[in-house]
């Protein structure tokens, strides 16, 4: 992701900023809404993440990523090698759920607002919480709901610790990585950490 350039980086960032923040895209004279979102997969250097956000890990990725207004609209940050590289240990031999099956389910749930409903309803918000860090994380608990109790159809049915522990703890430090970097890119955000979002 580092050697990438755009002609117009204002334009682009702008284009960027629209897009992860109402899903609409302009080409041409052409605007759609889209239905998905925006992942960057960068090879940001170990020593530097390694400091658990306390760097800046913007720094060695193109310019256009060095704004503020445009790193404060991404949900989340995850560490590449958090995520296990595929080797021979991982493959298995016998049954198993084919990653198509499992993607098309995925995508089908993508539409299910259920999960975002219970997720409304668990998760509560602290008075004054920025409008951005709370769509951020009941965007990420909501997201790791369906992934790891997709069984669920309501509230009653949701083990509340695990929930917490699985979920909504796990899209609160997600976003808490971004706002750390936020503080390090703008002094603007200095001293603005997310609140303390709790289970009811």
């Amino acid at each position: 992701m580092q050697t990438i350039s755009f002609k117009d980086s204002d334009e682009m960032r702008a284009a960027l900023k629209g897009f992860l923040e109402n899903g609409v895209y302009t080409v041409g004279n052409h605007s759609n809404n889209a239905e998905a979102g925006v992942i960057l997969c960068g090879n940001i250097s170990k020593a530097v993440m390694d400091m658990d956000g306390e760097k800046n890990m913007f720094y060695e990725l193109p310019t256009i990523f060095h704004e503020s207004a445009l790193i404060e609209r991404f949900h989340g940050f995850i560490k590449g090698w958090n995520i296990p590289r595929m080797n021979d240990d991982i493959k298995i031999c016998g049954w198993a759920l084919n990653s198509e099956y499992f993607c098309s389910i995925l995508h089908e749930l993508r539409d299910d607002i259920s999960y975002r409903t219970i997720v409304d309803k668990l998760v509560k918000v602290p008075e004054k919480s920025d409008t951005r860090d709370t769509t951020a994380i009941k965007r990420i608990a909501t997201a790791y709901l369906k992934l790891f109790f997709p069984n669920v159809r309501s509230v009653e049915e949701v083990d509340k610790e695990s929930f917490k522990i699985y979920c909504l703890d796990r899209a609160c430090k997600m976003r808490a990585t971004i706002r750390k970097q936020l503080a390090l890119l703008d002094e603007e955000y200095a001293g603005k950490d997310i609140p303390k979002f709790e289970v009811i």
